[in-house]
């Protein structure tokens, strides 16, 4: 019991742990999606020119960025849902003086292989994104049809525009330049911006492994105590002394009794 109660409160303080992380990243998170835009410059850097950017330096962070739309190398993100519908994100390659943004420009609805999106607007344009960390799992572009894509990778994007690519992408807020004709992506949700458990969950994990550790402390004392409080069976010699010997038929009939369970006449 000492062992299992010792277990359950090192799982308490691990949900601790996490419960304080949870509640530090929802508040940057939260933070983040209220902050007034910033040139994507101080916010993003080309890849392999440094290390990527930490989640919660970006994720929600507004930022505005001035260029011209790549509809050549225009991709489809597969396997999404918004509002309860199934398609596709569309993403646009922003060309920039010195680097290029990968911009979710919305969403089209749809499962067919063969959708098409909107071709992005011509010259130059000046928009403002709600940012995202890089995916990091390849894209497979070589692998599907049709311009579409498993993942936003930043890496693979670059090598196919043969340039530097922002470490990031942003979501085009609605009303912005390069929307129409498309679904706008929504506002994120902040009541549990970091995802995952919410933070009351891990609470509760917490007030459970603390209970189990205490019940396994008290599990061996309240044993005790009910053994305690049994009568043993045993006699005393006083006792014994009014008893009288049972007759040779209820000694047998005692035997076969406690050997098949009956009594045998």
């Amino acid at each position: 019991m000492l062992l299992i109660a010792t277990i359950c409160v090192l799982l308490g303080i691990w949900q601790l742990a996490r419960l304080s992380s949870k509640h530090d990243t929802n508040i940057v998170l939260r933070r983040n999606a209220h902050t007034a835009p910033v040139p994507i410059s101080t916010l993003l850097h080309p890849t392999n020119s440094g290390p990527a950017p930490g989640r919660r330096d970006v994720q929600f962070r507004q930022a505005t960025a001035n260029g011209t739309y790549d509809g050549a190398h225009q991709s489809l993100l597969r396997n999404q849902t918004i509002n309860g519908a199934n398609g596709y994100l569309v993403v646009t390659p922003l060309r920039m003086s010195d680097a290029t943004l990968l911009v979710v420009r919305g969403f089209v609805t749809g499962l067919s292989t063969t959708i098409t999106a909107p071709a992005p607007p011509p010259g130059q344009v000046n928009v403002t994104v709600r940012l995202w960390p890089p995916d990091t799992a390849a894209d497979k572009a070589t692998q599907l049809a049709r311009g579409q894509v498993e993942s936003i990778n930043a890496d693979d994007q670059a090598t196919r525009l043969n340039g530097p690519v922002l470490d990031g992408y942003g979501n085009l807020l609605p009303g912005q330049t390069g929307t129409s004709g498309l679904v706008a992506i929504p506002a994120p949700d902040l009541s549990n911006p970091a995802g995952g458990a919410p933070e009351l969950q891990h609470l509760a994990y917490v007030i459970q492994w603390f209970l189990f550790a205490a019940l396994a402390l008290a599990a061996p004392v309240a044993m005790v105590r009910a053994e305690a409080g049994q009568p043993t069976g045993e006699l005393d010699d006083d006792d014994a002394e009014d008893i009288p010997e049972p007759t040779p038929q209820e000694a047998r009939a005692a035997r076969l009794a406690d050997r098949y369970g009956r009594v045998r006449r």
